[in-house]
């Protein structure tokens, strides 16, 4: 039996409020006006100001019903990985939690958790998944949000991947081609945000990211935001959960304890088996968060600006007997192996050049709908405009200065016209000199790309 609703905004207790989502969560209520109380092991730890603190481990029966007393909303973000007994512990917590909240007649529990196992799964996911069984089978109606990894700054998984994808040789074994539905931590908050707001909801949902990855790939895609050079992967099927754990708790401030616990569930797919948490709940503004925005948003990698200074710029023209809309549609459709830009070898040798000087090199990838900051080959996307049908690339190769790619598709008649304008911007003589050698070949690859694409919106 739940309390009736109070008025004002309700109150919320977060459990687990020092760990990356769980300090944003708190902000986010703090800032929407809630009153908001923590659960914390230690003084040390600060909040804001309109927070209150209750001391004490959230194992302590006394110091949830503390906690939990009075609220409305129950936030369980806390997960003990680092210890040996994590499913014990996290089990113990979970049924302490459920009457708590119970004897508190809270009015709901929100939690975070991972995606349900649908085999044999690792000791975490089975773990995370049990507490989800022991919220929802308690008294006061529960919500389990599932996502299988969150990219956020503070997150022990992004640490380990950034440091991954910093290494010039990286090891491949066979776990690595697992694959997951990483979700942005600006998306999950929204999530945990709009939990307080409906209506009590009783179930799981899976809370999942708009692109299916392996973690080898994701690696790759984290270089390329980072914008670090091509590195060579090797084949490493001797290369254990428990290696890599260790290796990991030299490399990095990830305790090995917590990195085996999270190598061990890529032996596994983790993709949603759930109902999609969009279903019962406003989806974010604007739409999922992209995978490449995500990592930048967790990795602290600014979007590409425009360039200051003095410029070189020209433009090729390319008409076309598609609409304009379809014209468009073939601009964004460029890049990764379906949509290799044109010329393949031009470009294809041009990789080639750039991985011996330590960029990017050849890699090809790029999301079902590129937008502002998302990844496409060589080029990053700083500026999308469906309704002027404007797509600019800044170019990640190493250059002598920043290249940028304009492509605008406007109606002629009855038909379209595709404007592509260059711009680059030299750094120092060196920079010029290379925009005036370079030409004649650019004029070449970039007139045959612009009547390329005109001819790819005819077909």
């Amino acid at each position: 039996m739940t309390s009736p609703r109070r008025t004002g905004p309700p109150r919320c207790t977060v459990l687990g409020a020092t760990g990356f989502v769980g300090r944003a969560l708190v902000a986010d209520l703090v800032a929407a006006g809630h009153p908001v109380r923590v659960l914390s092991r230690s003084a040390e730890h600060r909040f804001p100001d309109q927070v209150e603190v209750t001391l004490g481990n959230a194992a302590d029966p006394r110091a949830l019903e503390t906690a939990v007393g009075g609220a409305d909303v129950v936030f369980h973000l806390v997960h003990s990985l680092a210890r040996t007994d994590f499913t014990e512990q996290d089990r113990v917590i979970a049924e302490r939690l459920a009457a708590a909240a119970a004897s508190a007649r809270a009015g709901r529990i929100v939690y975070l958790g991972g995606p349900r196992p649908v085999a044999a799964t690792s000791p975490h996911l089975a773990s995370r998944s049990e507490v989800a069984d022991v919220l929802l089978g308690g008294e006061v109606p529960a919500i389990a949000l599932q996502a299988s990894m969150i990219l956020g700054p503070g997150s022990a998984g992004v640490e380990l991947l950034s440091r991954t994808a910093r290494l010039p040789i990286r090891p491949r074994p066979r776990w690595t081609a697992r694959r997951s539905r990483p979700v942005a931590l600006a998306d999950v908050r929204h999530y945990l945000r709009a939990a307080v707001e409906s209506a009590p909801l009783r179930g799981r949902f899976d809370v999942s990211g708009p692109e299916t990855i392996s973690y080898h790939d994701l690696v790759r895609r984290c270089a390329r935001v980072l914008r670090r050079p091509a590195a060579l992967a090797l084949p490493a099927p001797l290369w254990s959960h428990g290696i890599a754990a260790r290796v990991a708790g030299v490399a990095s401030p990830v305790p090995p304890a917590v990195a085996a616990g999270l190598f061990a569930s890529l032996e596994h797919d983790l993709l949603p088996a759930d109902v999609p948490v969009e279903t019962v709940l406003p989806a974010p503004p604007g739409g999922a968060t992209s995978l490449d925005n995500a990592l930048r948003a967790a990795l602290g990698v600014p979007l590409p600006g425009a360039p200051p200074g003095r410029s070189y710029q020209e433009e090729n023209t390319a008409s076309s007997a598609a609409t304009p809309e379809r014209l468009w549609r073939a601009i964004t459709a460029l890049g990764g192996e379906s949509g290799r830009f044109p010329p393949g070898p031009a470009w294809a040798l041009r990789g080639l050049l750039d991985q011996v000087l330590g960029g990017a090199g050849l890699y090809r990838g790029r999301p079902d709908h590129p937008g502002t900051g998302d990844v496409i080959d060589f080029w990053t996307v700083r500026h999308r405009d469906d309704a002027r049908r404007e797509l600019v690339l800044t170019a990640d190769m190493r250059l002598p200065g920043v290249a940028e790619l304009t492509l605008l598709a406007e109606p002629a008649g009855s038909a379209s016209l595709l404007r592509q304008r260059v711009r680059f911007t030299p750094a120092g003589r060196l920079g010029d000199a290379y925009w005036h050698l370079q030409k004649p070949a650019h004029d070449l690859v970039f007139g045959w790309l612009a009547r390329s694409i005109a001819r790819a919106a005819e077909g």
